[in-house]
């Protein structure tokens, strides 16, 4: 009975700490899932695996994948011209985009089978991300009364900025999620040993 829960557990890590890499996709806060779920197997084997200055390290990413996601997004857009305004702006509409595709993206997706669902799930709320990031610096600056080319700049600039900031998070939870699981069956078994 412990071994089943013991597998239980380890695939629900697995699901938990996937989920966070795709969520990073979307702009959403997934590096935290995976720092949680290093922190609970941690734990789980008397803080050995991973060892404790590794979760330190984890909890050191985690900060700089939630910040510079937002600090990418707000520097392209100040970088092609927009307000600081415009990148508060700019991520506004980014989270906005990555919710509406990422609710709509897996349904019309679905009707390609289960590898559309996937890449309905992980494609379209990416695209809406960046799209709606370059929608919002775009109206901002425009309502602004800038001219039609300024607007376009900054909003370009946010999505590249968007693009970046997803990028970097995701990377980060990746490698999180890598390290935590070959800490974690790195001498053969369940836990090692």
């Amino acid at each position: 009975m412990v071994t089943v829960l013991l597998w239980v557990g380890i695939v629900l890590a697995i699901v938990v700490m996937v989920a966070g890499v795709l969520a990073c996709l979307l702009g959403l806060p997934g590096s935290v899932a995976v720092l949680v779920v290093s922190f609970a197997l941690s734990a789980s084997t008397q803080w050995e695996r991973p060892p404790a200055w590794m979760l330190l390290l984890f909890l050191a990413l985690t900060v700089l994948a939630e910040t510079g996601d937002n600090a990418l997004s707000a520097w392209g857009t100040k970088r092609y011209g927009g307000s600081a305004r415009g990148a508060v702006w700019a991520l506004i509409g980014g989270l906005l985009g990555a919710v509406l595709f990422g609710w709509v993206g897996p349904l019309i997706g679905g009707l390609g089978g289960p590898v559309g669902s996937v890449i309905g799930a992980v494609i379209a709320p990416l695209a809406g991300g960046m799209l709606g990031g370059y929608l919002g610096g775009y109206w901002y600056e425009l309502r602004q009364g800038r001219p039609d080319e300024e607007a376009r700049r900054a909003g370009w600039g946010a999505f590249l900025g968007r693009a970046a900031g997803s990028l970097l998070k995701t990377v980060i939870a990746a490698v999180m999620a890598g390290l935590t699981l070959w800490m974690l069956f790195r001498a053969g078994g369940p836990f090692g040993e």
